[in-house]
């Protein structure tokens, strides 16, 4: 049995083992995306000292300059990756922007677009770069392989419970072989937790609703969307800062990280509600209150809340667990040290491979000579 699982576990990495090194690497940089961000582009978050102009103020502003772009999403001041300016984002056409806009002034700091270096690094940890080809379920599927290389992995390297520490050894060998085995052993026997929940957690990005579908459940918790709209009125739309002071009464404690705004609808139709999320000082990610306001009349038109809907844990917990953002920089430090250890265990795992591979020859060779 343990021949047969060491050979799945070998070929299974030696066919998408180049990728799951790629999606670590790539991941790793991703865990410091808002700090790495900053350090190539220190212009954009620029923020002058004062007070901070309005939401209104700069959404006029963002807007008059992309007439034809579509807002879809507001980053606030507050929120943690946003170092004090306001951030959007906004479609024209195929091509997406990020716009940065200095909260002190409502000025336009710059923007970046798709093809910014995070951007693209982004893009191709989440689908591989392969977006109109079914990219991200394919990544997901790269995930499950990944979860059972894990598995397997565990299988092989578990020494028995009352030798458990031996996983943890590194004998003092010169034999080669000996250094590189033992090397893949206690990386890989340390970073077992790291990996099964990575692994598990991106494969789940793509998957997640078909799986739990498959138990009769839901991954996401979702209100109704008929009861999620905004009703057009003659007086138009409330001015965005009323809208947020409305959605702050409703969590007194909560902070506002987030602002999604609805797409646009034909004249006189009704829209959706504008989304306001909102974190508290312990959650585990940022945003994970959700309190939907009518643009028009202020009214709450709904509201989902961690504290309120038990039903909210997998959906609250699944984006920090894969990226590492629910301990500070801790778990950061520590996922981004992570993401490289598909690189060590390709390295040592290939090293023993060919090793084995040119002493099984030598013995071939060996016996035919003799």
């Amino acid at each position: 049995m343990r021949k047969v699982i060491g050979k799945i576990h070998l070929w299974l990495s030696m066919v998408v083992g180049i990728f799951i090194v790629l999606i670590g690497l790539t991941g790793s940089l991703l865990v410091f995306e808002p700090e790495l961000n900053h350090l190539l582009h220190p212009n954009l978050y620029k923020v002058t000292e004062g007070e901070k102009v309005t939401y209104q103020q700069v959404l006029n502003t963002v807007s008059s300059s992309f007439p034809k772009g579509e807002i879809n999403r507001i980053y606030t001041p507050d929120g943690p990756d946003a170092r004090g300016v306001y951030v959007f984002q906004l479609k024209e056409g195929p091509k997406r922007e990020t716009v940065y806009v200095d909260s002190g002034t409502g000025k336009i700091n710059g923007t970046l677009g798709d093809k910014a270096f995070l951007n693209t690094i982004h893009t191709f940890h989440q689908s591989l770069l392969l977006e109109n080809f079914k990219g991200e379920e394919i990544v997901g599927i790269i995930g499950f392989l990944f979860f059972f290389i894990t598995l397997s992995g565990i299988y092989l390297w578990w020494p028995g419970i009352k030798k458990w520490k031996n996983g943890f050894k590194m004998r003092h060998s010169k034999n080669p072989y000996v250094k590189q085995y033992d090397l893949h052993k206690v990386i890989g026997g340390a970073a077992i937790p790291f990996l099964l929940i990575v692994s598990l957690t991106g494969a789940l990005f793509a998957f997640d609703e078909t799986i739990f579908g498959w138990f009769g459940g839901h991954a996401k918790v979702e209100l109704p969307k008929e009861d999620l709209i905004s009703k057009p009125l003659p007086t138009g739309k409330l001015p965005l800062d009323q809208l947020l002071r409305i959605a702050e009464k409703e969590v007194p404690e909560g902070v506002i990280t987030q602002v999604r705004v609805p797409e646009k609808k034909g004249h006189g139709m009704s829209e959706e509600a504008l989304e306001i999320r909102l974190s508290r000082s312990y959650d585990p990610g940022y945003g994970n209150i959700r309190v939907w306001v009518d643009s028009f009349s202020g009214k709450i038109a709904g509201k989902l809340d961690p504290k309120i809907n038990s039903g909210l844990l997998y959906q609250i917990w699944h984006l920090p667990l894969h990226t590492g953002s629910f301990g500070g920089i801790v778990t950061k430090i520590l996922y981004a040290a992570g993401g490289l250890t598909p690189l060590i265990l390709m390295f040592t795992g290939t090293y023993m491979w060919i090793y084995k591979k040119k002493k099984r020859k030598q013995k071939k060779s060996s016996v035919l000579a003799a």
